[in-house]
C-alpha cells in the first residue's frame, strides 16, 4: 500500500510511524523544510518539502499511484483543498481530511465533501472517548467497543498490590469474575502475556471484561468505580461543546464549566443554559474555594494547554476530587508522562485521531481500534466476513501464540463471552483481538 500524508506534525508523524512499521510505503509532504528533515531522519520514508495544493508536489509524492491520501495539516482549508485536488486529478485515490471547524462539519462529521472519502474531526473523536468513559463510570484509561459489551481498562501493579508476584493463571483462578489480560508493559516494553507470565511491581496491564463484570473486577484489584453525580469541566472550547451535545439536558444540569474566556463562556451558556458556566481563572486559588470544586465527583481538564490540564487534574485529586481526566492536545509525550501522575485517565488527541485513521485505512471489517502502551499493542474489533479461512475452526487449532490474543467474542445473535480454546469461528462474529504492533499485518490477513 502506498500512502501519502500531508503534514509532518504530531499526527502525521505518529500515523506514518505506525504505517511504516506495518511495511506500508509512506511519503510525507510538508511546507516546512525543518519538519521534512525531522521526518526523514526519524522515519524510514521520503519527505517532500512543498505545498499540498501544488499539483507538481502531489505528483512528485506519487499521488497518481497512491492508495490513499491523508491531509493532516493544522489548516482545515489546506486539508480540504488538497484532498479536493487529489480527488479530481487522481480519481482512484481515497482521500481523508482532518477537519476541526464545526462550520465545515456541523455537529456530526459528513462525507463525501468536495470528493473527500472520509473526514475525521480530532475534537469529535476525543469527545466520544471522554463521554464513553464518563458514562461507564470507569476512570482507568477505559475504552469501549461500539458493537460489543466489553470494556478495556489499564491498571498498574503498585507496591503491595494483590496481583504482584502472581501469574496470570493464578490471578484468573482466584478471581470471581471473568476477564482476560490483553497486554502487559514492563520497563517500557509491551508484550502479550501467557498463563505462566508473572505480574511484577511497576507493571502496567490491560484487562478486558464485560461492562457488567468490570466493576466487580476492579473492586478485586482495589481500583475505583463510580458514576459521577456532579462534574466540573475546565475549558469551554470545541471539545467541550462536542461533548456537552452528547449529554441529555438533565445530565447537563449537573455539569459546571469554568473558562477564563468570557466569549467562550457566553457562547456555551447560550447553547446549554441548563449548565452552570463560570468565567474564571482556574490557576487562581480562590476559585477552587469559591466554587467548592473539591465537592465534585469528577474534574475534566480540557483547556488548550497540556501543562495546565495535567496540573489542574493532579491538584484536583490532591484536594479530594475522586476522579480526574486530563487532555493532552499538543505534545503526545506528555500523555506518557502524565499517566504516571495521580490522574485517572489521560486522553491524547493525537492518539485518538490516529486510532480512527488506522481503523479506516485497514478496512470496513474493523469497527474500532484502541492503542495500548504508546501504540505498542492494539486491541481491534474485527467482524468475521463470509469465506474467511478461519470459519468453522476452533481457536485452539489456530497457531497464534505470541502474535495475536483473541480476547472477547460477540456472536451474530448478540451473545458475548470471553474466548476459550474451544471457541469456533463463525461468520458475523465480532472478535476483539490484541496484537503487538509488529504483527498487525498478520492479524489483518487472518481476520479480513
Amino acid at each position: 500500500m502506498h500512502v501519502v500524508i500531508l503534514g509532518a506534525g504530531r499526527r502525521g508523524l505518529r500515523l506514518a510511524r505506525h504505517l511504516i512499521e506495518e511495511n506500508k510505503d509512506v511519503v510525507i509532504i510538508d511546507a516546512d523544510p525543518e519538519r521534512c528533515d525531522q521526518a526523514s531522519t526519524k522515519l524510514d520514508c521520503m519527505a517532500i518539502n512543498g505545498s499540498g495544493t501544488n499539483p507538481d508536489v502531489l505528483r512528485n509524492a506519487g499521488c497518481e499511484h497512491a492508495d490513499i491520501f491523508i491531509a493532516l495539516t493544522d489548516s482545515d482549508e489546506v486539508n480540504l483543498v488538497s484532498c479536493a485536488m487529489v480527488a479530481s486529478q487522481f480519481k482512484e485515490v481515497r482521500t481523508v481530511a482532518a477537519i476541526r471547524s464545526m462550520s465545515y462539519t456541523g455537529t456530526e462529521l459528513t462525507a463525501p465533501l468536495l470528493g473527500i472519502n472520509y473526514i475525521v474531526n480530532p475534537f469529535e473523536e476525543v469527545s466520544k472517548l471522554i463521554y464513553d468513559i464518563v458514562q461507564s463510570g470507569f476512570f482507568l484509561n477505559a475504552s469501549t467497543f461500539p458493537h460489543t459489551p466489553f470494556m478495556l481498562c489499564q491498571l498498574s501493579v503498585t507496591h503491595g498490590a494483590k496481583t504482584a508476584g502472581k501469574s496470570v493463571s493464578q490471578i484468573r483462578a482466584q478471581s470471581t469474575t471473568e476477564f482476560i489480560i490483553a497486554g502487559i508493559q514492563r520497563m517500557g516494553k509491551a508484550f502479550l502475556p501467557e498463563g505462566k507470565t508473572v505480574l511484577q511491581e511497576g507493571d502496567s496491564f490491560a484487562v478486558i471484561a464485560t461492562k457488567d463484570q468490570m466493576s466487580d473486577l476492579l473492586e478485586e484489584f482495589d481500583a475505583k468505580f463510580s458514576r459521577p453525580k456532579h462534574t466540573c469541566i475546565v475549558g469551554a472550547g470545541r471539545i467541550t461543546r462536542f461533548m456537552m451535545a452528547r449529554f441529555t439536558p438533565s445530565a447537563r444540569k449537573k455539569i459546571t464549566v469554568i473558562d477564563i474566556d468570557e466569549t467562550k463562556c457566553q457562547n456555551l451558556s447560550q447553547l446549554y443554559p441548563e449548565s452552570l458556566i463560570i468565567k474564571g481563572d482556574i490557576t487562581e486559588e480562590n476559585i477552587w474555594e469559591d466554587e467548592n470544586i473539591s465537592s465534585y465527583d469528577l474534574l475534566i481538564a480540557l483547556t488548550d494547554k497540556d501543562e495546565l490540564n495535567i496540573i489542574t487534574s493532579t491538584y484536583a485529586k490532591r484536594i479530594g476530587v475522586p476522579h480526574a481526566i486530563a487532555l493532552v492536545r499538543t505534545n503526545p509525550n506528555y500523555a506518557t508522562l502524565a499517566r504516571h501522575f495521580d490522574i485517572d485517565t489521560v486522553i491524547s488527541t493525537t492518539e485518538a485521531t490516529v486510532d480512527t485513521l488506522l481503523r479506516y485505512i485497514r478496512g470496513e471489517n474493523i469497527a474500532s481500534i484502541h492503542s495500548l502502551f504508546d501504540g505498542d499493542i492494539e486491541v481491534s474489533e474485527y467482524t468475521m466476513l463470509k469465506g474467511n479461512s478461519l470459519e468453522g475452526k476452533a481457536l485452539k487449532t489456530v497457531p497464534l501464540a505470541g502474535k495475536v490474543t483473541v480476547t472477547g467474542i460477540t456472536d451474530k445473535n448478540g451473545k458475548s463471552f470471553l474466548a476459550t480454546g474451544n471457541y469456533v469461528f463463525q461468520e458475523g462474529d465480532r472478535i476483539l483481538v490484541a496484537v503487538p504492533h509488529d504483527h498487525v499485518d498478520f492479524a489483518q490477513e487472518l481476520f479480513s
